[in-house]
């Protein structure tokens, strides 16, 4: 349903705005107009909904009801190497990603165990900006996220989880 709701926006949106564009810069009846506008609405309706949208599943993804937050911001979470722009919580016992509204091709939640994590340590994201922050975990993953305040972060995880050792890069 989504992805129909989706599909049917942009071929609107791509429809009014060609059709405009046709209208102010060439003389163009109405007639014709109209013909281009439906043209334009089916096309990038079906365009988007087979190859746009595509990923999209219907339902989307449920992410778990956040309690006892502790602290949060801003964030991207390093997802196949791409920085995919969300929210970051610390709650008493789990650091937990989850995207935003606009990421709705790579929507992804991402749980982390405090008690799982053994270092955290800091990363110059793009090998300059001094933001980036490394969650290492017992099983050997690790979890790269892009965040403001980077230092605040890694107190606050700090004081929640005495197992961290941190360290600074």
């Amino acid at each position: 349903m989504q992805r129909l709701k989706y599909s049917l926006f942009l071929g609107i949106g791509a429809s009014i705005f060609f059709t405009i564009y046709f209208y102010f810069k060439k003389n163009i009846t109405s007639d014709v107009l109209v013909v281009i506008a439906i043209f334009i609405f089916i096309l990038m309706t079906l365009i988007s909904y087979f190859k746009v949208f595509a990923h999209i599943k219907n339902g989307g993804i449920i992410f778990q009801e956040l309690k006892n937050i502790v602290y949060s911001g801003r964030a991207n979470h390093f997802l196949n190497g791409i920085a995919v722009g969300g929210n970051l919580y610390l709650t008493e016992n789990q650091l937990i990603f989850q995207t935003n509204i606009l990421n709705f091709l790579q929507k992804h939640e991402c749980i982390i165990d405090l008690q799982d994590i053994t270092s955290i340590e800091f990363e110059k994201t793009l090998g300059m900006v001094n933001n980036g922050l490394l969650v290492k975990m017992e099983n050997g993953l690790k979890e790269q996220f892009v965040v403001t305040k980077r230092e605040k972060w890694k107190n606050e995880i700090e004081n929640r989880n005495q197992n961290v050792i941190i360290k600074s890069i």
